[in-house]
């Protein structure tokens, strides 16, 4: 059955007709099933659906439900519900999400979100779809961490997440203990980590993209996430900065993913058993990190115009072969495309960093770069690359060139620059 909700009565019509047409009367007097059309026009929230029902515009784009209170704006308890559509403007920064489901097989399509809260709080449910659905942080003067996420999972399983925008929120798309999850073809800007998962199993992390966040992707205490065809670019502003990061992961696919312009491109601590494979590492200040991670397979990437390729600290049993380094020149005697010299990533800045943090200043700098050269101790277990590739597998390497490139430079000149200001003052001190 389909119900047609106007907004707007003529004046001088009964306040009981007035009544039948709120919101939340129409709702609560749908029967289950049935579908529920606005016209155009703005509602009033919060309102709640407790039974199976669709609600949607008559024309999409058209219809904004406001919400002052500090409720939700839509609470959505019944299963196989449908909301589609509307423009949500819910502003006040509160405790309570916009948008709140505890209900399975629901579906959120064509939405358009301003909060000052989560965008949308799943707990307890499962096999759900967040679509074409767009979030907006509202509140002006809050800091990131006092932010709500834009879509936040917990325990909800099986749950997609396709082709939505979300911008200025904490973290984009938060998961936690919610297995075989999908987040595929989002675009999730200015945030604190773009997608973030822990204690999940099966998720799958698929062409997104992710920009100008502290991290891209975060994967932590997970097994079985697979990252794949995703770019994540400029997370550079943050000490912190990752394009993906795994902790604590094991048994995850990271693959086919453009990381470029970050401050470290892959990040891998106290992680095994994944696969890094076919990934584009550019203009990062660190191509990758390993810290403490073991039985990882790492192959066929391509590491170019990052200031340092890699860093590595107590991973030597990792099996790194075929990537190609364009800092490294290596020896082809035989002619099979890959360096009868093997490329070992030098952990004497790690170490020295994890000693002294404040030696992460001379980062690069020309006398730092000196004593790693000097350095040589125990190169037996350093993680080294078996057999580097001499040149890149597909010939091209110009993926962000023009402006990765003038940012690292930059980068380059500053560090020199900070470095040689601490020695001469260091200097100064001691006359």
């Amino acid at each position: 059955m389909l119900i047609v909700l106007a907004v707007c009565l003529p004046s001088g019509q009964a306040r009981a007709e007035e009544e039948a047409l709120d919101l939340q009367t129409v709702l609560d007097q749908a029967k289950p099933g049935e579908t529920i059309d606005l016209q155009p026009g703005t509602y009033e929230g919060p309102i709640t659906i407790n039974k199976p029902l669709t609600l949607r515009p008559e024309r999409e784009g058209e219809v904004i439900l406001r919400n002052g209170s500090l409720q939700p704006a839509i609470s959505i308890s019944a299963d196989q519900t449908t909301v589609a559509g509307l423009h949500i403007i819910d502003e006040a920064v509160k405790e309570a999400p916009t948008v709140l489901v505890t209900g399975d097989r629901v579906v959120l399509e064509g939405l358009q979100i301003r909060t000052g809260a989560d965008g949308i709080v799943v707990r307890d449910a499962d096999e759900g779809v967040v679509t074409r659905t767009t979030i907006d942080w509202a509140a002006e003067g809050v800091r990131m961490a006092d932010k709500g996420n834009g879509i936040d999972l917990f325990n909800a399983h099986r749950w997609r997440m396709l082709d939505n925008t979300i911008r200025d929120v904490h973290d984009g798309i938060y998961m936690e203990s919610s297995d075989n999850a999908s987040v595929s073809g989002n675009v999730i800007e200015r945030s604190r980590y773009g997608v973030h998962c822990m204690y999940t199993k099966g998720t799958m992390i698929e062409r997104n993209v992710g920009m100008l966040n502290v991290t891209g992707a975060m994967v932590m205490t997970a097994r079985q996430v697979s990252v794949t065809g995703n770019t994540f670019a400029k997370q550079s502003e943050n000490v912190n900065s990752q394009g993906i990061l795994l902790y604590d992961a094991h048994e995850t696919i990271v693959a086919d993913n453009t990381v470029d312009g970050n401050r470290v491109g892959l990040y891998v601590e106290q992680s095994t058993g994944n696969r890094l494979e076919n990934n584009r590492i550019s203009y990062n200040f660190i191509g990758i990190q390993l810290l403490e991670s073991h039985e990882n397979t790492i192959t066929a990437n391509q590491f170019f115009g990052n200031v340092a390729d890699a860093q590595a600290r107590g991973s030597e049993s990792n099996a790194l072969s075929g990537n190609y380094w364009d800092s490294f020149r290596g020896i082809d005697a035989d002619g099979d495309g890959k360096s009868d010299i093997s490329y070992a990533i030098n952990p004497f800045f790690q170490g020295m960093t994890q000693k002294r943090p404040a030696f992460q200043l001379f980062f690069q700098s020309p006398g730092m770069v000196f004593l790693e050269g000097l350095y040589q101790t125990e190169r037996d277990r350093w993680s080294t690359d078996s057999a580097p590739l001499m040149a890149p597998p597909d010939g091209g390497l110009q993926i962000g060139a023009m402006d990765g490139g003038s940012e690292t430079g930059v980068a380059g000149f500053v560090l020199l620059g900070c470095s040689s200001l601490l020695f001469y003052r260091m200097r100064r001190r001691g006359t």
